[in-house]
């Protein structure tokens, strides 16, 4: 086996997640995995994918054009995940690398 990869920065998280937040969500699962925590790795992708599921659900019920006038609602959403995920593993990751950041 090889040595293990060093995880990527959380800071970056809610950049990746801008576009869509399914991309941040995969990020961090895999710097949980990287970290130590698959456990948290599989609980963030059970998450990740519920979530998703859910706005696609609930955006099927509104037609397209009103869709299109919610852009923002959208990015808010993709921002705020990443915002939190990375809040959330931040700490983490700082541990791992003896503080250093």
């Amino acid at each position: 086996m090889g040595e293990q990869k060093k995880p990527v920065n959380p800071k970056y998280i809610p950049f990746v997640s801008a576009p869509l937040f399914i991309l941040g969500v995969l990020l961090t699962a895999l710097n949980w995995r990287r970290l130590g925590y698959p456990e948290k790795a599989r609980n963030t992708m059970k998450w990740g994918i519920i979530g998703l599921v859910l706005i696609l659900v609930i955006a099927s019920y509104f037609p397209a054009d009103i869709l299109k006038k919610m852009w923002s609602i959208g990015v808010g959403i993709n921002v705020g995940t990443g915002m939190a995920l990375k809040t959330l593993q931040m700490p983490e990751y700082t541990k791992a690398l003896g503080g250093a950041e």
